[in-house]
């Protein structure tokens, strides 16, 4: 398995305080500039929620997809 370089710095950078909430307003914001996204698109949003502490919602997959269809049933 290979772990990239920026996987190995993003592990590094973890938030400290892990965050519990449903990231709403993350999300609202991130639709704001992505009308429509790509795979490479989506595993970046996961990583930035990660760094921000979603750490239950950006790497289970029941958080997964919680985030995916709340992105789906609000995106224009």
């Amino acid at each position: 398995m290979i772990i990239s370089t920026r996987t190995q710095t993003n592990n590094k950078q973890m938030a400290k305080k892990i965050k519990k909430r449903f990231p709403k307003k993350e999300l609202n914001a991130w639709l704001r500039l992505h009308r429509t996204w790509n795979h490479n698109e989506w595993l970046n949003l996961l990583e930035d929620l990660t760094q921000l502490g979603f750490h239950e919602w950006s790497t289970c997959g029941s958080g997964q997809k919680n985030i995916g269809f709340y992105l789906e049933t609000r995106r224009s």
